[in-house]
């Protein structure tokens, strides 16, 4: 699709439901916030749904209120996706639900397979589904507050690691000076992010760096069950934390993070740098993902996936 046939595509909708990722992060939200913004300032009316637990960090920058709890899918005539563009990646919560609706997605992630009643507008080229938005309200004229600004900011440096990661470029230094003249506040984003450690994630982070295991060829990995967590009295959030931490060792290349979210359903978020690529692995085992950060789920208990790990290592 081209900008203006998505702008003719909201502007035509009567009521918008918005939608981002199972298990959201900085740029799903910030992709979700802003395009709540741009249809609302295009005159369409659009609510934003998404599954979290209220000890989400996000919330401490994202509000919480600004999400409706209950979806009734009747309602709306349009779903909006942003930040994946698949619904085998929309939480279980939602997604029969938004079979057979029309969908307008926008997302920066390689597209690997269609969807029935969807309209795509896919940049795998840019750094984050936030600066898509960001600049599909430049290309319409809409005026940020410093409020949206912020949010768009958070979802900017999330997906870049603070402009560390290899998929920063031009572009994302040329968004983030717009999104502070707008009013972002780059305060509040960093202090959340990287200035808000406790001592029980402090003893959470000692935990992970003590039990990781390798492959003696630079791959790292480690499983973190349910039970784990309860003994450091942590949260799966906290565990969240430290994926990239990992990865600033020396030694690694490759970063493979396994904890439980579910009774023996672990997430694996896998991490990169010196040119590895691991969303290939990560596409094997039915996830997703960018080049060097992805990620998919395995089923099992800590040992058993413990010893997938191993095997996975010996596949980079």
């Amino acid at each position: 699709m081209t900008a203006n046939e998505i702008k003719n595509k909201i502007c035509e909708a009567k009521n918008i439901a918005i939608f981002g990722h199972l298990h959201p992060d900085l740029d799903c939200f910030g992709a979700m916030f802003g395009a709540k913004f741009l249809c609302e300032s295009l005159g369409t009316k659009c609510d934003m749904f998404s599954n979290f637990s209220d000890d989400l960090f996000l919330l401490n920058i994202f509000p919480k209120t600004a999400f409706k709890e209950e979806f009734k899918e009747k309602k709306y005539d349009l779903i909006l996706i942003v930040d994946c563009n698949s619904l085998a990646r929309i939480d279980e919560l939602y997604r029969d639900k938004l079979i057979g609706k029309r969908l307008l997605i926008i997302d920066h992630h390689e597209q690997n397979e269609q969807e029935d009643n969807a309209d795509f507008y896919i940049k795998p080229q840019k750094c984050s589904a936030s600066i898509i938005i960001f600049e599909l309200m430049e290309k319409f004229d809409i005026q940020l507050t410093a409020e949206y600004a912020t949010y768009l900011f958070s979802g900017l440096v999330g997906d870049t690691g603070r402009f560390l990661h290899t998929n920063t470029d031009a572009s994302a230094f040329i968004c983030a000076s717009k999104l502070l003249k707008a009013g972002a506040d780059i305060q509040k984003v960093y202090d959340v992010i990287y200035r808000s450690l406790t001592m029980k994630q402090a003893r959470l982070r000692d935990f992970m760096f003590a039990n990781l295991k390798d492959n003696g060829k630079r791959v790292c990995y480690l499983a973190v069950s349910e039970e784990d967590l309860v003994k450091l009295h942590a949260s799966v959030e906290d565990l969240k934390m430290f994926v990239d931490d990992i990865n600033k060792i020396k030694d690694y290349d490759v970063v493979m993070l396994a904890y439980e979210v579910k009774p023996k359903e672990f997430k694996v978020s896998l991490r990169s740098k010196n040119g590895v690529i691991v969303s290939n692995i990560a596409n094997k085992y039915g996830g997703g993902g960018h080049k060097m950060a992805a990620g998919f789920n395995l089923i099992g208990n800590k040992y058993s996936i413990t010893k997938k790990l191993k095997a996975i290592c010996e596949e980079f």
